[in-house]
Parts: structure tokens; sequence; C-alpha cells
């Protein structure tokens, strides 16, 4: 009987997971994915897969890439919140802020 893999059991590890799939079905490939966050296909897809325990500087970088931040992704994570609405909901709010309607101070 195999020894469970420690990457497949964590429930953060899996929540990054169903995001990314989800992300690869939106922007419709591991290699735009990768593209857009400047991360290797190969690398995304065994984060995807399960197969890769992500390094926390890369995870950082995937995390502001998408424009969110480690405190998001970790929410995220530790949640269980839709991926398709969690990346509709940050979509919504970048492009909030894009648009000028911020309420922050300049």
């Amino acid at each position: 009987m195999p020894i469970p893999n420690e990457i497949t059991q964590s429930k953060i590890h899996q929540r990054l997971s169903q995001l990314i799939a989800t992300l690869i079905e939106d922007i419709g490939s591991e290699r735009k994915l990768g593209r857009m966050t400047s991360l290797s296909a190969n690398g995304i897809g065994k984060w995807c897969d399960l197969k890769a325990d992500p390094h926390l500087l890369k995870l950082i970088q995937f995390a502001y890439s998408l424009g969110w931040s480690m405190t998001e992704l970790m929410s995220f994570a530790e949640g269980d919140e839709d991926p398709k609405v969690a990346i509709a909901r940050k979509k919504k709010a970048l492009s909030f802020q894009l648009n000028g309607k911020s309420s922050s101070r300049r």
C-alpha cells in the first residue's frame, strides 16, 4: 500500500490546485498562465496535479501576478469559496480599482 503523499493530503495544496485548474480553464492553457505569471508551464502543471510543492517565492510571484496578496491567496486556500467565485470577485475588485473608482487616497 503506497504511503500517502503529504501534498495530496493537504487542503491548502488541493485548494491551490483547484484555483490553478480554474485559471487554466479561464485562460486557455498552462502555457498562457505561465506567461501571465512568469512561471514555467511545467511547474504550474505540477502544482495543479499535486506533484510538486510550490516554493514560497514562486507562490508569492504567482499571487502578485494575479493581483492577489499572499493573505488573499492563503485565505482562499484555507477557506471553501468556489474558485470561480473567488476569481470573479478579484477581477471585479481589480477592474473597480483600475477604473479609478477606488476610494484610496492619492
